[in-house]
């Protein structure tokens, strides 16, 4: 039970983005908000592929998230938001299914208070809450609530903008795991995009995480690369690939999202 846990969670970290992010394929935000009144709806799909060996097992993870948040500006510089992540899974152990199932995983809320801008530099906090509603016996959710806080910055040096994100995460978990597992982590990346042609963002950032597994100490580490095309400024589309850089991490997940603004 440990080592799904552990290995489910890691996939989930790396291949699913969970609350919205501001630029999609990244899993690094940025300080941008929706201005009072308006609002955006983020759909995405995240086909996540990982392989590893361990004792002679290897273990394969094939697993697809599919997204839906919804985000509302309270004020000019204030975000509420709420994600519905809906999760396909199959693992194998030596090519025989051992887990097999989707349904609606653990449901997101969170505020983000771009609290400072000077110039080009500009400073946000994003607290988040994850609501233990996916079913955890079929490793579909944590099975208790998760606490994030986020600082993020952007420098925005137009037609380039860079973003660094530090996050603190505290995550209970069910008895099953408990001893095993880590309950207070730490998460940061760095991303940059530049506008290459009217419209069109190439993309990129790496990332890394605290390891929730106590008996290792290898924080999973990725890198990210992609596409954002602005149809026009109530439309995005995007495309991107995440790599994982060490064992703990994901493989390979492919990404996909679109992202409709209004009024």
């Amino acid at each position: 039970m440990r080592k799904l846990i552990g290995i489910m969670a890691m996939v989930g970290f790396l291949a699913c983005s969970g609350v919205a992010q501001a630029g999609h394929p990244l899993a690094t935000d940025d300080t941008g908000t929706q201005g009072m009144l308006k609002f955006q709806v983020e759909g995405t799909a995240e086909f996540g592929w990982h392989k590893e060996t361990l004792n002679g097992i290897t273990t394969k993870i094939n697993q697809q998230n599919l997204g839906l948040t919804l985000t509302a500006g309270v004020f000019d510089s204030l975000d509420a938001s709420i994600a519905f992540p809906f999760t396909i899974q199959q693992m194998k152990e030596n090519d025989v299914t051992t887990l097999d199932n989707n349904g609606l995983s653990d449901i997101t809320l969170a505020l983000k208070w771009r609290f400072l801008e000077l110039g080009p530099v500009s400073l946000a906090i994003k607290p988040t809450m994850t609501i233990p509603n996916g079913n955890e016996a079929r490793s579909l959710g944590n099975g208790r609530a998760i606490y994030n806080a986020t600082l993020i910055s952007t420098v925005d040096l137009k037609p380039l903008a860079i973003h660094a994100n530090l996050g603190y995460v505290h995550q209970e978990y069910v008895d099953a795991v408990r001893p095993g597992s880590r309950t207070d982590l730490w998460k940061m990346s760095l991303a940059g995009s530049v506008e290459v042609l009217k419209g069109l963002q190439v993309v990129a950032e790496v990332g890394t995480a605290t390891n929730n597994l106590k008996g290792s100490d290898v924080w999973p580490a990725y890198v990210t690369g992609g596409l954002i095309y602005s149809v026009n400024d109530k439309l995005d589309l995007d495309l991107g690939l995440r790599g994982g850089l060490n064992k703990p991490s994901t493989d390979l997940v492919l990404l996909t999202g679109v992202v409709v603004r209004f009024p």
